[in-house]
């Protein structure tokens, strides 16, 4: 079984220590669950770890994946321009997913990430994986605006392809819940940005795929998240698989819904599961 773990990971930079400084006490138990997190994923000794984001090249019908022969980012955005990370690219998985999803019909662009900067949607998570001693070696996609069953299948083909190329791989889906959990928040607030996050939350816990990707539109809207697509799409790789839920963490201090979470799939899961 090439796919050993999946995780959801939020990504408030404020996670990183020299960003955050003093309100990282306020974000304790998802600093905690990221570690825990990390230090399961180094303990899977994955050969690639796949990190889906929301906030790279995003386009409305076509998943990206940086291209090229490394992966650089630091933080000089966010005032903390020491903090810097570098991971090879796994150019062969990389067009092994580009070639599994336009057979399925999804149109795939291998970007050429040089000179470009990693996202916080991907540099978040990479750094507290690299702390644990993995993610040396990684593929970043950013997810299309495009249907969550669309991006569930999308995830099916980068599932075909670590099975076609055999290698021992980690997805992690990056991505905050409601931005509108409280007044005050980023997005603003709304109410409903708590059922959001209560029900999402409920249905990972639980593993309810298909509630998940049929939650309702207009609840989805109100909530202001930016973590649903990603989530569509590991899921998409967890496909045909029993696969053991575990919810690490979840919080919103700052208005802003922060999970992490673990998803293991179980050996004889054949890949073929419809949704």
């Amino acid at each position: 079984m090439s796919l050993v773990l999946a995780g959801i990971a939020p990504h408030p930079p404020l996670l990183i220590p020299e960003i955050g400084q003093g309100e990282l006490v306020k974000v304790r138990r998802t600093r905690d669950a990221l570690q825990e997190l990390s230090r399961q994923v180094a303990a899977a000794r994955p050969e690639t770890v796949i990190i889906i984001t929301p906030h790279g090249p995003v386009l409305r019908d076509t998943p990206v994946i940086m291209a090229g022969e490394e992966l650089k980012g630091d933080f000089a955005y966010f005032n903390a321009a020491t903090v810097k990370l570098r991971a090879r690219i796994d150019g062969e998985l990389a067009g092994a997913i580009a070639l599994a999803a336009r057979a399925g019909g999804i149109g795939v662009l291998l970007q050429n990430g040089a000179g470009e900067a990693l996202d916080h949607g991907v540099s978040v998570p990479l750094y507290y994986l690299q702390e644990a001693g993995t993610g040396r070696q990684c593929l970043a996609i950013a997810f299309a605006f495009l249907s969550y069953r669309e991006l569930f299948r999308f995830g099916e083909a980068v599932q075909e392809a670590v099975r076609t190329t055999g290698r021992r791989t980690v997805i992690v889906a990056s991505g905050d819940l409601s931005h509108r959990l409280i007044p005050g928040a980023p997005s603003g607030y709304n109410p409903r940005g708590r059922e959001f996050d209560e029900q999402l939350v409920e249905h990972l816990r639980h593993y309810r795929v298909e509630e998940i990707l049929s939650m309702d539109e207009k609840l989805v809207a109100a909530a202001g998240e930016c973590g649903l697509r990603s989530f569509a799409v590991m899921l998409g790789c967890l496909s045909g698989f029993s696969v053991r839920p575990q919810v690490l963490s979840y919080e919103g201090p700052f208005g802003v819904g922060y999970l992490v979470a673990l998803f293991t799939p179980q050996a004889g899961g054949d890949g073929n599961e419809q949704h």
